[in-house]
């Protein structure tokens, strides 16, 4: 069966779900697909069939009450064919093993990397299947690896790639896709024992942590966590610490609240980095929100009591903050020299972080400009203009530009200084000294 007519025999059977949710506007949606059947069964022209198709779920996506349910068909449609395979009689997906060595595997012949990464969330449990294991409501910290599968040939560096239902592409494909394949939970001991062992395994013993920002499913954070593990070239084992993010552009307030209650699970999740697993350093990436609970969680740094032989801190890098700039210069002087080094990429162009300073009426730590952080202890980076196809319009620009990922990997694998990085120039004065990319 097609992917064309996979679609359209789905959209009916949820029909009378869609009557209910839209009432009086869904009987020229039901008129129009039971036009298209009829136009599927008569053998036309695939092509014109699928465009008209298209059309036809743009519209149901832009009434609000349909909007989940049809995001949720096409979600299970691009699901991998492995995890459909697996669905058991009473309909459910059977849990993932853990696999027993957890180590990054490539595939020589198609050139396919399968990353393991190791998680904290705070997330509640949603069903078996990867990509809704973990949902957006609060749950406790629970602890796992999940495998991700990245494609190192026929796509660009930073892209994160993943099935369009546009091109009609149902199925991921992990020679083009960024995929998350499976999802194990671990007890506590089991976790560190795992990750213990798969690091002493690594050529590099340092550990790398990314915590997502506001609007992120748990799926596409481990899916960017794999990314940039094999995009940064990083020898270490990557971890993710995911906090329960609604995943809704409509519900920031939610996301905030939540980043604050979650910072005491990211503080423990980072603990047990540093005091438990053999690192030698421990470097984290924070994007956008999540920014919260890392400079939070940095601020009591100094009264931990770690075990010795812990490990340090290396290098904290703040990617395009949503945090209050004043609140940021605050912490920023209490946990200075807690680390190697850590550094502040801002952009004047990041159209999210310029919304989140219409909402609190003060501007953000991530934006540049007149409102560039700058701050001792820490080498502030400012972004604007590392692409002038509109960079800045796009939120997530710290792990999709190439020219940000080399400087990134600069500093974690180089750990070079930003005056020994040859993208960067030295700007500003001496009182107020910052690095810009190189026009």
């Amino acid at each position: 069966m097609s992917d064309t007519l996979r679609l359209l025999l789905a959209l009916l059977e949820l029909g009378p779900r869609l009557n209910d949710l839209l009432g009086d506007k869904w009987p020229p949606y039901g008129e129009e697909l039971q036009e298209l059947a009829g136009r599927a069964g008569r053998g036309e022209d695939p092509d014109k069939l699928r465009r008209s198709l298209d059309l036809l779920v743009v519209r149901l996506l832009a009434e609000p009450p349909a909007m989940e349910l049809v995001e949720r068909l096409m979600a299970d449609m691009a699901a991998p064919t492995a995890a459909r395979e697996t669905v058991t009689r009473r309909g459910r997906v059977s849990p993932p093993v853990v696999p027993d060595t957890v180590r990054p595997t490539t595939d020589e012949t198609t050139g396919v990397v399968t990353i393991p990464v190791f998680y904290g969330t705070d997330r509640a449990r949603g069903d078996d299947t990867p990509a809704r294991y973990f949902g957006g409501a609060r749950g406790t910290l629970s602890l796992g690896v999940a495998e991700v599968s990245v494609p190192t040939r026929g796509r660009d560096l930073g892209e994160l790639t993943s099935p369009s239902w546009w091109h009609f592409e149902f199925s991921a494909n992990p020679e083009k896709h960024v995929i998350l394949k499976t999802v194990g939970a671990l007890g506590r001991d089991a976790f560190v024992t795992s990750l213990k062992d798969s690091l002493a395994a690594a050529s590099d013993h340092d550990v790398l942590i990314f915590v997502h920002g506001y609007n992120v499913t748990f799926e596409d954070a481990a899916r960017r966590a794999g990314q940039l593990a094999v995009d940064l070239k990083f020898a270490g084992r990557t971890l993710l610490y995911s906090w329960a993010s609604a995943a809704d552009t409509r519900k920031y307030t939610v996301d905030e609240s939540t980043i604050d209650w979650s910072r005491d699970h990211f503080e423990a999740f980072l603990q047990l980095a540093l005091g438990e697993i053999g690192a030698g350093k421990v470097h984290i990436i924070a994007h956008s929100m999540g920014n919260r609970a890392v400079i939070n969680t940095l601020e009591r740094v100094t009264s931990w009591q770690l075990p010795a032989g812990a490990a340090k801190l290396g290098q904290i890098i703040f990617a395009a903050p949503d945090i209050d700039r004043d609140r940021f210069v605050q912490l920023a002087a209490k946990f200075k020299g807690c680390a190697a080094r850590v550094t502040l990429y801002a952009s004047s162009r990041d159209v999210a972080l310029l919304a989140s300073k219409f909402v609190h009426g003060y501007p953000r730590a991530g934006e540049a400009g007149d409102a560039l952080t700058v701050v001792d202890g820490i080498d502030t980076i400012d972004a604007s203009l590392v692409d002038t196809s509109l960079v800045g319009l796009h939120h997530s620009y710290f792990g999709e530009k190439r020219s940000i990922l080399n400087d990134m990997f600069n500093l974690i694998a180089q750990q070079l200084a930003p005056d020994r990085r040859f993208d960067l120039q030295a700007s500003g004065d001496a009182l107020r000294k910052y690095w810009s990319y190189r026009a």
